[in-house]
């Protein structure tokens, strides 16, 4: 019986070493045996830039520099104060929660400011900025979206521009910044010069 026992191994062992090993090239001849398509997760910005443009105004009597839609209300401004600083405002009515603080967003580090509400219309929360404050040469160098944050309300985020910067030089210099640019200003001083007479 055992010999049996191991006649009936030897056979199985046999039929095993008879049968096709099985084929390592790939069912396709295109090359693609045993690939695997890589996932690639495109990322995006959480939040896009606000719809608006960066425009030169005045603000009670005092110049600033506003942002928001073409003829609607601004969504933010800044406005010089008496002292050479900056008046951060949030247009607009926007839950401040238990905090009351602006996020101020600019190159990763984030900013809080203490803010207060200002009486409309339109309602505004405004945030105060000293002149020596590091927080202005940051927000003046920014060449990427800035993001602010007040309270409960929604990120608002806002487009870089070099109009910022010259703001607040102008601003820390005591000098009131342009309503219009440079060039339309000396063209507008020069067509309300009275003509020179030549005998």
């Amino acid at each position: 019986m055992p010999r049996l026992v191991a006649f009936s191994a030897l056979l199985v062992l046999a039929a095993c070493a008879d049968s096709e090993p099985p084929d390592p090239t790939p069912a396709d001849d295109d090359g693609a045996y045993n690939m695997i398509d890589p996932v690639t997760t495109q990322v995006t910005q959480d939040t896009a830039p606000a719809i608006g443009n960066w425009t030169r105004t005045m603000q009670d009597e005092r110049p600033a520099l506003a942002f928001g839609p073409t003829g609607a209300e601004p969504l933010f401004s800044l406005r010089c104060d008496d002292r050479e600083g900056i008046l951060l405002h949030r247009h607009g009515v926007v839950e401040t929660g238990s905090a009351g603080m602006m996020t101020l967003t600019l190159g990763g580090d984030q900013h809080r400011l203490a803010v207060d509400p200002v009486a409309g219309p339109p309602p505004m929360l405004r945030a105060t900025v000293s002149a020596n404050d590091p927080v202005l040469d940051a927000l003046g160098a920014q060449e990427s979206p800035l993001e602010l944050e007040v309270g409960d309300g929604p990120p608002l985020v806002l487009p870089p521009s070099p109009m910022i910067g010259e703001f607040i030089a102008a601003c820390g210099r005591g000098e009131a910044p342009p309503l219009v640019g440079n060039e339309e200003a000396d063209n507008a001083a020069n067509a309300a010069a009275p003509a020179d007479e030549t005998p």
